[in-house]
C-alpha cells in the first residue's frame, strides 16, 4: 500500500473496522491472533540465485514501528513507538518461516502500527534540538562511505490488532539497496607491450552517499552526498593486470540515479615484468551507461536507459591499450537484488605521466 496515497487509506479504514468486527464476533474470549507485533521480512531479489543469498547488511536490520495517526496527520518530526534490532538476517522471517517476534503488544484500541526499516544498524540516527533521535535521517560512518551496503524498506506495511502483520495472506516487509553498486575490474589490451598494476579509481564527491534520509514521498531512505568527499577505489595487492582474464580492482557503493561517473584513474605502467622503473600515469574519465532495459518487465519499466538506479549493481572492465583505455561491458547479478548490462563503450583519453 502507498501510505500517500489517502484515499486509498480511508478505503482501508472501512475494512478495518468492518473485519474486527467480524473477527470480535467470531473469538471465543480471546483477543484476535496474537497480541504481540510479530512480522515477516525479506531483502527483494531478482534471480533465484538471489533467493537464497543474504548480503551483510541483511545480518544487522532495524526495524521501526510507527503510530500511523503520526503519518496520516502529517506529524512534523514524528517518534517510533518501537525500535527494533532483530537477532538473525532479515531471510530468516520470510515466510513460511517463523516471524519476527518483536516481544511488544499492539496499542490499543485497534490503533494502527506502520513497520519500515533500514540496515545496517550502524548508521547514525540523528539527534534533534531536544535530544530526541531522529530516525529519518541517518548518517554513514565516515569508515564506512561507499563501503556500506545501506538497506531500505521498500514500502511501509500497516496492521493492527484486529489485522495483524503476521496474517495469513498479510503483506511483508521488503528490503533493497538503497545505493547502486559499481565494480571495477582491470586487463591489459592483446596490443600492449607495457605491464600495469596498481589502479586506483577515485570517484567524485558526488557520487559518495554521506547520509541517507527517509522521503516521504517515495517511501523508502535516499541515499544523499550531503558532506561531500571522495572516494578511491584501489586496487589490492600487487598483482599486475593479464591479457587473459581481468583482475578485480575493487567495488563501491554510491549515490543512485547516476548518468555518468566522474573518475580519475591512476596507474603504474612498466617497460619490463619486474617493474625496475616505471611510471605512474593519472588521467581523468567519465565513465557512461547505455542500459537494455526491457519495458515489458516490471524491474525496467519508466527507467532511463542511460541511468544507474538504486538497487542495480554495475561491472566495468578497464581495458588498457597503447592508445588509451576502453570499457568493455559485462552482465553481473548482485546478490539480493539488482542486476545489469554495461554495453561495450570506447573511452580515449590523454594522460600525465611522472617517472619513478
Amino acid at each position: 500500500m502507498k501510505i500517500m496515497n489517502r484515499n486509498a487509506w480511508i478505503g482501508a479504514v472501512s475494512v478495518l473496522a468492518v473485519t474486527a468486527c467480524t473477527q470480535e464476533e467470531m473469538a471465543d474470549g480471546t483477543m484476535p491472533s496474537a497480541q504481540e507485533m510479530r512480522i515477516y521480512a525479506e531483502t527483494a531479489a531478482r534471480t533465484e540465485e538471489d533467493e537464497t543469498a543474504t548480503g551483510s547488511s541483511a545480518d544487522d536490520a532495524v526495524f521501526l514501528f510507527w503510530d500511523f495517526g503520526d503519518v496520516l496527520s502529517g506529524t512534523t518530526n514524528p517518534n517510533p513507538l518501537h525500535v527494533k534490532e532483530p537477532e538473525h538476517t532479515i531471510n530468516t522471517y520470510k515466510r513460511p518461516n517463523s516471524p519476527y517476534n518483536t516481544g511488544e503488544r499492539y496499542p490499543d484500541g485497534n490503533r494502527r502500527v506502520m513497520a519500515t526499516g533500514y540496515a545496517p544498524s550502524t548508521l547514525t540516527p540523528a539527534k534533534r534540538e531536544d535530544e530526541t533521535t531522529d530516525y529519518e535521517t541517518l548518517t554513514i560512518p565516515e569508515s564506512g562511505l561507499c563501503k556500506t551496503d545501506v538497506l531500505t524498506s521498500v514500502e511501509p506495511i500497516v496492521a493492527s490488532a484486529a489485522l495483524p502483520f503476521d496474517r495469513e495472506g498479510g503483506e511483508t516487509l521488503q528490503f533493497m539497496h538503497a545505493q547502486s553498486k559499481v565494480i571495477f575490474q582491470g586487463k591489459r589490451a592483446e596490443n600492449m607491450g607495457k605491464f600495469i598494476k596498481n589502479v586506483r579509481i577515485e570517484l567524485a564527491s558526488s557520487l559518495v552517499a554521506t547520509q541517507v534520509v527517509w522521503d516521504r514521498e517515495k517511501s523508502l531512505y535516499v541515499p544523499q552526498a550531503k558532506k561531500p568527499k571522495a572516494y578511491t577505489v584501489a586496487q589490492q595487492g600487487d598483482d599486475q593486470l593479464s591479457k587473459e582474464e581481468a583482475v578485480e580492482i575493487g567495488e563501491a557503493y554510491i549515490v543512485p540515479e547516476q548518468t555518468t561517473l566522474s573518475v580519475t584513474i591512476t596507474v603504474e605502467k612498466s617497460e619490463d615484468v619486474e617493474f625496475t622503473k616505471f611510471e605512474e600515469i593519472t588521467f581523468p574519465a567519465t565513465l557512461s551507461f547505455d542500459i537494455q532495459r526491457n519495458e515489458a518487465d516490471d524491474w525496467d519499466k519508466g527507467k532511463d536507459a542511460n541511468k544507474l538506479y538504486a538497487n542495480e549493481a554495475y561491472t566495468f572492465t578497464i581495458v588498457f591499450s597503447e592508445e588509451g583505455i576502453e570499457l568493455v561491458g559485462n552482465k553481473c547479478p548482485w546478490e539480493n537484488g539488482g542486476y545489469l548490462i554495461v554495453p561495450i563503450y570506447p573511452l580515449g583519453t590523454n594522460g600525465s605521466e611522472t617517472s619513478n
